[in-house]
């Protein structure tokens, strides 16, 4: 069976203790098959050195959601000032910092 990860997930059958090598309903070289199909399938998901610097693929992602959040809160940023914030305004550059600025003329779908 080729492995359907990661567009689903396999279902992959056990064998019981009673279970002979050559069962006709859990046949012990497709069970080989069918797990080496399914390694291979998340060996190309996570590529080579998927971890990183990090020492799990688990700590990666929690680093890179911390830094996510990190960058979405706007102060957090060392080039944005942002001044008597009001309804309506937007951020613009002007030559050396994102500022916030009252856009008077700005409408839906209109030119920025």
């Amino acid at each position: 069976m080729a492995s359907n990860y990661p567009s689903q997930l396999d279902v992959l059958v056990n064998p019981t203790a009673s279970d002979p090598l050559n069962s006709v309903t859990v046949p012990h070289a497709k069970q080989h098959a069918d797990a080496n199909d399914a390694i291979e399938a998340i060996q190309t998901v996570l590529g080579l050195n998927p971890a990183g610097s990090y020492l799990t693929v688990k700590d990666r992602i929690i680093n890179a959601e911390s830094l996510i959040q990190e960058q979405s809160v706007l102060n957090g940023l060392n080039d944005v000032t942002i001044n008597s914030v009001a309804t309506g305004q937007i951020l613009r550059y002007n030559g050396s910092a994102w500022v916030n600025y009252a856009e008077e003329n700005l409408v839906d779908g209109g030119n920025f």
